[in-house]
């Protein structure tokens, strides 16, 4: 992996920063001011971006003093901040102040009016007024109203005194009335005057994509049908809906991050130079490519979306029982427009509940039609990753010839990072930036009245067909993904299929783990017969063409070629005894030379014993430990821990390279695998019962700490940053600082008694390993905060059930 440091160019100094300036933020005292405005102010006033006069005038329903609303702002913002000066801070707030009022009440629209004139007769200039609306839609026509009624829309001309609005999506419900809105709009503003927010414009990699065509010529030149395959657009996060119950039931995935974060990123990627780098030739570029987009008929809705509820969803408060609303979907769509024709473009989209966000854009390249080495060995087409999480980087996928003597190809990465790790807070520095363009009269990072024109003509067909149950509405476990039948195909897989199989197997277990080890070598080129005892799983997969469906353990041997390898993947002790010497087990089916690959968390003894009866039988065995976070498997960056006869380690070693992209490890003879596999998950007890204890008391201190604040803290390059302590963070965002829905009782499976025991046999002291498993056994009689921090770690990063 290379890390590149850009080299920046024509770095300008703050433009206009003597030019005076008033924000008036409608709506000051609700989240979104907290949680963007405020920071995102600061983040501008520490890097010397706001004109030496500025200020701030909150306007909200609440009582508020000026004092008051500053210590509100203060608190918001430092909660967002690691180190902050008083002294700044103190300096930057001053320019705070408050006029409480209803939106409909126009007498406050006078104090208003006269708090701004107050402001300007103070410096002696008509200022900027840059207008903030962090308020529902329904409330805008009044604002508007009440704004022209004292003359605030009106600039007072020239260079200085400008007046300008921004507006929050969802700008509409739907094309009718979001046009309703414009007419609104238009009737007290000037387009030059109206700020339409996206906020993913304002992102880095979204910014990145116009510079990576644009400013290089790498690419731009054949960024067309000639060389892209596919393009998958995907935004998957890592939280459920709660705190949002009532807001997102109201719109669902697709409106909610559908109909603009997906379609801009699409405008992004696909639009044409423009003419010239100014704001009405960008927007105008990207409204052409969006208007390109294939129309929706019935028969395509049909059969190219896919939309689905994870289970729970209904449960959250301020969503109906009987919700309709998708909080996942999938659509497959096209470009009519010349240079991108019959190019299928993928948009995925949803919330899982838990575990790692994902979004990013992925364009497949087409296989080149001669390909040296190719059937050497597995080869996949060529892809460009942008990435916006969990990391902010590009990513090309490429193939070189393997090291060595052996003429084979091995697929390499060039990765560069846009930022080195450091404490990014959500959305801060993206709101920063809309600011600093709002304040500077540039429009190209907001959306303009075509583009949301376009982008409402794509989606509308689509709600309307939902609505009216042309899609049945699906259902989804938490922590998990679903695939629609036309994302089956996946980017790597299809070349591998046709020219060249990387090898095959069969698995037998096709929950969580088996269903993603089955994707991955899917995408890998490799063929997967799959059983599970859940038909529905294995026919989801057979579906999506990732496995041939299998009814027996007789079948799916029978299915394989000779010699066979087939890798288990079923709940540890007796069903993994079963599937291998059972009536019709694998050691009865299976001849000398093939192989049998326990992938479960087995007993290391339990794996010591198979081990030697398998051998006796002539078949090889594997066991191999397993870990990695929720879609870590999806991402190919796991550790793979392997026991065994090393020849046949090495015979295999192919399949775990296919599985991961970081390498596996050789441990031993039989039972070592799952020896180490055993001890990580003891370790995985102790770091966790650490973590769940200090948080604890953190809770019952005599101070009143924001949970998810501290483990963000922790995590920026603290001697305890660590996955679990991200995970941490993500378990209080996603259920509150007082986890009302976990467990105190924590469950546990076989591994941590497993070391415990093991560790007493060898005479080893493990006190921390041991105090954690006990706890554990404890809790299920006495509950604590403590065992919810727990319960909380296992349902992120594991998919457990956190009730």
């Amino acid at each position: 992996m290379i890390r590149k440091k850009n080299k920046t160019q024509n770095s300008a100094a703050p433009v206009r920063a003597h030019t005076p300036s008033i924000v008036v933020i409608f709506g000051a005292t609700g989240d979104l001011a907290a949680k963007k405005i405020f920071p995102s102010l600061w983040y501008l006033y520490q890097r010397g971006r706001l004109p030496k006069k500025f200020a701030v005038v909150g306007f909200s329903r609440q009582t508020l003093s000026d004092a008051d609303f500053r210590s509100y702002a203060r608190k918001a913002i430092m909660e967002r901040n690691a180190k902050i000066s008083n002294a700044a801070l103190d300096d930057f707030l001053k320019s705070f102040s408050y006029q409480p009022g209803v939106f409909e009440d126009t007498v406050a629209y006078q104090a208003l009016a006269d708090t701004v004139t107050g402001v300007e007769d103070g410096w002696g200039v008509c200022a900027n007024k840059l207008y903030y609306l962090a308020v529902p839609p329904l409330w805008y026509a009044s604002i508007f109203k009440n704004l022209a009624a004292m003359k605030l829309n009106i600039p007072c001309g020239g260079d200085l005194g400008w007046s300008r609005i921004l507006i929050e999506k969802p700008f509409g419900a739907d094309l009718k009335s979001a046009e309703a809105l414009e007419v609104l709009l238009a009737s007290y503003f000037k387009d030059e005057q109206i700020y339409r927010i996206d906020h993913y414009l304002a992102k880095e990699i979204i910014q990145g994509i116009e510079n990576f065509r644009f400013s290089n010529n790498l690419f731009e030149n054949a960024w067309d049908y000639s060389m892209i395959e596919r393009i998958d657009i995907r935004l998957l996060e890592n939280i459920g809906a709660e705190g949002r119950g009532a807001f997102y039931d109201s719109v669902g995935a697709l409106r909610d991050v559908g109909q603009n974060h997906l379609l801009m990123m699409l405008a992004a990627i696909t639009m044409e130079y423009p003419p010239r780098m100014e704001a009405r030739s960008i927007r105008k570029s990207r409204a052409a490519i969006l208007g390109t987009i294939r129309p929706w008929t019935e028969a395509l809705v049909k059969s190219d979306t896919f939309r689905a509820q994870y289970r729970g969803y209904r449960k959250i408060e301020g969503v109906q029982s009987d919700s309709k609303i998708e909080t996942y979907f999938a659509l497959k769509t096209e470009l009519i427009y010349p240079r991108f024709k019959n190019i299928p473009i993928f948009l995925e989209a949803g919330k899982l509940a838990s575990g790692e966000s994902r979004k990013e854009i992925v364009l497949t390249l087409q296989h080149p039609p001669v390909c040296l080495l190719c059937e050497a060995g597995p080869h996949a087409p060529n892809r460009i990753t942008f990435r916006l999480d969990p990391n902010d980087e590009i990513v090309i996928h490429f193939w070189t010839k393997k090291p060595g003597f052996e003429r084979t190809l091995e697929q390499r990465e060039f990765s560069f990072f846009l930022y080195e790790k450091e404490n990014k807070v959500q959305y801060v520095e993206e709101y920063a930036k809309l600011f600093h363009a709002a304040m500077e009269g540039n429009q190209s990072l907001f959306v303009s009245h075509e583009e949301i024109k376009a982008l409402w003509k794509f989606t509308d067909p689509v709600v309307s067909a939902w609505a009216r149950g042309a899609v049945p509405l699906a259902e989804y476990e938490p922590n998990t993904a679903p695939r629609a039948p036309f994302l089956g195909d996946t980017p790597d897989t299809r070349h591998t299929q046709k020219t060249n199989v990387a090898g095959e197997m069969g698995i037998i277990g096709l929950g969580k783990m088996g269903a993603n080890l089955a994707r991955r070598l899917s995408e890998k080129g490799w063929n997967v017969a799959g059983l599970d005892h859940s038909k529905e799983a294995t026919a989801a997969l057979d579906a999506e063409g990732v496995v041939a469906g299998q009814a027996s353990i007789p079948e799916l041997v029978a299915s394989l070629k000779s010699p066979r390898t087939v890798w288990i993947m079923v709940p540890a002790g007796k069903p993994v005894d079963e599937v291998i010497f059972g009536d019709s087990g694998l050691a009865a089916l299976l001849k000398p030379g093939d192989t049998v690959i326990d992938g479960g968390n087995s007993f290391y003894q339990d794996s010591v014993r198979r081990g030697k009866q398998l051998k006796k039988k002539g078949i090889h065995f594997l066991d191999v430990g397993v870990s990695g976070g929720p879609i870590s498997i999806q991402l190919g960056k796991f550790a793979i821990m392997a026991g065994g006869e090393k020849e046949v380690y090495e015979e295999k070693k192919s399949i775990f390279d296919a599985l991961s992209d970081t390498p596996s490890g050789y441990m031993g003879r039989a039972g070592a695998g799952h020896f180490v596999k055993m001890v990580h998950n003891g370790i995985e007890y102790g770091m966790m019962q650490a973590l769940a204890e200090g948080f604890a008391i953190l809770k019952k201190a005599p101070f009143r700490f924001n949970l998810k604040n501290v483990a963000n803290i922790y995590n920026q390059n603290s001697i305890i940053t660590s996955r679990l302590t991200g995970w941490l963070e993500e378990g209080f965002a996603a259920y509150g600082e007082d986890l009302k829905k976990a467990s105190g009782a924590v469950s546990h499976t076989g591994e941590g008694e497993w070391t415990v025991k093991t560790a007493r046999k060898l005479k080893v002291p493990a006190p921390i390993i041991n105090g954690s498993y006990l706890f554990r056994v404890r809790s299920q009689k006495h509950p604590t905060f403590t065992g919810k921090i727990l319960s909380t770690l296992r349902a992120v990063f594991g998919g457990h059930r956190i009730t």
